[in-house]
């Protein structure tokens, strides 16, 4: 232990070092020439000399996000949603909102002040969290926990809820920070109608464009995507994958064949029997998004909705169970199940894929010859129902095609019973009737 004496003695040691530092401090001082800017403030003494750290003052304390905060900020936008779905108020009833969390407890409160802010009711609110968490969620919740187990048990039991309950599902991740709606039109049709949308000039239009939005609730943005999917005839929509206004405004308002990323999905259950593959941890996404293509003919990905989320860095949820052989793992099955579609980021390291479906294999539908990546090890060979060349389309383009092949012009078409539509006032098996 050490004696008081000993302890007197420390500061008096340092008194030589700092002498014997002097002369060469000096001779530094000589050698290098001064400038007028310098000021004794900046000397060579100071800043060869350790300097107490600052404290960090510069940035804002995080304002609490509550109810009240929420639907202060995202008043406007909610009404602009309502205004464009043509009610007084958002209206979310025919949606369950399931939030898939696993170690992020602390979350919860912020996660469903921003549900509670849009107006969604706690019935509304189902949390799918890991085996054994319960009872921290039930702690923090207001909305009903189930455990779900691994994350693609968890998307599933989801859509089992939401099916269950005559619901749409909506799926999103536990760690959203803003949600917002690029401003395009007062219409629902401004939103996905092609043909009302014109294309920026060049990268600053698309940026003044991206610049007109405004914060919404996720309540609204899934409100809005649930009408989307309704009026494109698809089963799964989502959002645009990152948050460049930009970039978003310079695509079209719908996108049918591109990647639907997995933090806020908005699935139609009732019309569908898709599920997740549980035998992926990561990247579950990309599959469900290519089995919604290959069964459905395509997808619902709103241009005009951004949300932000934190990745990666943040603790819980898949960054526990991230790593580059599970990362690997999933990359090889999705090459195994959908040969073409994925390729290698170039530039995000080889634990990021592209997802390009226009690529697929013939098998697919697709138009180019891939060879079949082996699965991975310990997983059998995956055997897909393989869709005739331009994949299933969809119901609505399905009946297009048809009446345009068909019209009910030709006279001959009254010795063939039409099964579809009513027969017209002046239909011919009428007249062969009469002159019988």
């Amino acid at each position: 232990m050490m004696s008081e004496t000993s302890a007197n003695k420390q500061p008096i040691e340092t008194e030589p070092e700092a002498s014997a530092k002097k002369p060469s401090e000096a001779e530094d001082s000589k050698k290098r020439p001064g400038t007028p800017s310098e000021s004794d403030d900046n000397s060579a003494e100071l800043i060869c000399k350790p300097q107490p750290k600052k404290p960090r003052t510069q940035k804002k304390p995080k304002v609490p996000v509550t109810k009240e905060s929420v639907l202060e900020n995202c008043k406007d936008g909610d009404a602009y949603v309502a205004k464009v779905l043509g009610t007084d108020k958002v209206d979310a009833s025919a949606l369950l909102f399931c939030i898939i969390s696993k170690g992020r407890w602390a979350n919860a409160r912020i996660v469903e002040a921003r549900l509670l802010g849009g107006g969604l009711p706690p019935s509304q609110i189902l949390w799918l969290v890991g085996t054994g968490e319960k009872d921290e969620y039930e702690a923090n919740c207001q909305g009903s926990v189930v455990e779900g187990g691994g994350l693609c048990q968890s998307r599933n039991r989801a859509l089992d809820e939401a099916r269950q309950r005559k619901l749409g599902c909506v799926q999103m991740s536990d760690d959203m920070k803003r949600c917002e709606i690029i401003r395009c039109g007062d219409s629902l049709t401004n939103f996905h109608d092609k043909e009302t949308w014109q294309k920026p000039k060049d990268l600053k239009a698309a940026n003044a464009q991206g610049a007109d939005k405004v914060e919404i609730t996720p309540v609204a943005a899934a409100s809005l995507l649930h009408a989307l999917l309704k009026a494109t005839d698809h089963r799964l929509a989502g959002c645009f994958p990152n948050a460049n206004p930009g970039l978003a405004a310079g695509a079209a308002p719908v996108q049918s064949h591109l990647f639907i990323v997995g933090d806020f999905l908005v699935i139609d259950v009732q019309r569908t029997s898709l599920r997740f593959d549980e035998r992926l941890m990561l990247k579950e996404d990309y599959d469900y998004t290519a089995q919604h293509l290959h069964e459905h003919g395509g997808v619902c990905r709103s241009n005009r909705i951004l949300c932000l989320f934190e990745h990666y860095d943040n603790p819980g949820g898949a960054v526990d169970v991230r790593n580059d052989e599970r990362e690997q793992h999933a990359i090889q099955l999705l090459h195994h199940k959908w040969p073409g579609a994925f390729r290698q980021h170039g530039t995000r390291g080889p634990n990021e894929v592209l997802f390009k479906w226009d690529q697929r294999d013939v098998s697919l539908g697709g138009t180019k010859k891939h060879k079949r990546v082996d699965p991975p090890k310990g997983i059998d060979p995956v055997a897909i129902e393989r869709k005739p060349k331009g994949g299933q389309r969809t119901l609505t383009s399905f009946f297009k095609k048809k009446s345009v092949e068909t019209p009910p012009l030709p006279p001959t078409s009254a010795a063939k019973p039409v099964e579809t539509p009513p027969p017209q006032p002046s239909v011919a098996p009428g007249e062969a009737a009469s002159s019988s």
